[in-house]
């Protein structure tokens, strides 16, 4: 945790020169100046904060983006998991060009299939523009940004909410078959979410991207990074729900389902809720999400302490349940970070009244 004093060794008080009679001029360090790179006749960009304050930009860091290109070296003792996240890093550090060489000669064919998974399935506006047997190259095609933060975010939960009662169904049915395609679904939300966290990063260091994507400050970008994630955890939920089907031989009895599906859409309305709060930018509303996310959780703690250990599928239930509590606490983190963007509001309008 940094002290306030130490924020502030990088501030400078600096008094407005009126030029002119209708220009303001302020003076900066030398010392900034020369850190930055800058020179007489350099351009800068002045950008008028929602939260009144000023930031002074330098020019090239402040428009979009260049092309921008990454290499990195893989071996035959590299796991696939471990090939795929080092390439999602670079997706995500807003990398548009990503070769993948092999050391010391080819590629391996799991590895090859592995890039090509992950490129088809996870990687928004990716293709791969060259395969040779030592090197693969990726490039991001698709300019930014193509969605709005807010268009993104609405397709990831509508995606999350429908795989989320899809399990539910399917859990009634016993349709396996049903809960296998929910784990699709999940690849679509994982492409979202990776296409938006790669906004996000793109966006904290470019001042036009942060514009295009539909945010108004930097800071806006940790408070959608907690949202998108939250998300993306609901949906694992999804899926994780719509996994227990294959531990049950018989269907559950139907008081058990109507409990279960009850609890369950509660938990969505809270999940709801939380992206209401979100696009209103609405404080109260943020706040009676987080209360009924604790309400969801009482009652789930209540059901599963009603359930008798003898009874028939009782721990396939509570993971049932866990799930569906899960659900609502991720609804509440939405909530928190909604709360945490709007409490400036709320004490604006106390200091009014």
């Amino acid at each position: 945790m940094y002290a306030l004093s130490e924020i502030l060794n990088d501030k400078e008080v600096r008094k407005l020169q009126l030029v002119g009679g209708s220009t303001y001029v302020l003076s900066l360090p030398k010392k900034w100046v020369d850190e930055l790179k800058l020179k007489t006749g350099d351009p800068v960009s002045i950008i008028k904060n929602v939260n009144k304050s000023l930031s002074i930009l330098p020019t090239q860091s402040s428009s979009s983006p260049k092309v921008s290109k990454s290499k990195t070296i893989i071996s035959q003792k590299d796991s696939v998991e471990s090939v795929q996240r080092k390439i999602i890093a670079m997706y995500l550090a807003g990398y548009q060009i990503i070769e993948i060489h092999a050391k010391g000669g080819r590629i391996q064919l799991e590895h090859k299939q592995a890039i090509r998974d992950l490129v088809r399935k996870n990687m928004i506006g990716t293709e791969i523009v060259e395969s040779t047997p030592e090197s693969i190259t990726i490039q991001i095609l698709t300019s930014l940004p193509e969605l709005s933060i807010s268009d993104a975010l609405k397709r990831m939960f509508l995606l999350t909410s429908t795989m989320h009662r899809q399990a539910i169904d399917a859990l009634k049915e016993m349709n396996v078959e049903m809960g296998e395609e929910i784990t699709h679904l999940d690849d679509e939300v994982d492409r979202f979410s990776l296409y938006i966290l790669r906004n996000l990063t793109l966006a904290v260091e470019h001042e036009k991207v942060l514009r295009d994507i539909g945010l108004k400050k930097p800071s806006d970008c940790i408070s959608y990074r907690i949202v998108v994630k939250s998300i993306e955890r609901i949906a694992d939920h999804a899926v994780s729900i719509a996994g227990r089907i294959k531990f049950l031989k018989s269907t559950l009895e139907p008081s058990l389902i109507q409990k279960i599906t009850k609890l369950s859409e509660e938990s969505l309305k809270v999940f709801e809720d939380s992206i209401l709060a979100l696009n209103k930018r609405d404080y109260a509303l943020a706040d009676s999400v987080a209360s009924n996310a604790c309400r969801i959780a009482e009652k789930e703690r209540e059901f599963t302490d009603s359930l008798e250990e003898s009874k028939k599928y009782s721990s396939v239930i509570k993971f049932v349940l866990e799930d569906i509590r899960r659900t609502a606490e991720y609804s509440s983190d939405i909530a928190e970070a909604v709360i945490n963007e709007t409490v400036q509001d709320v004490i604006s309008e106390n200091n009014v009244l």
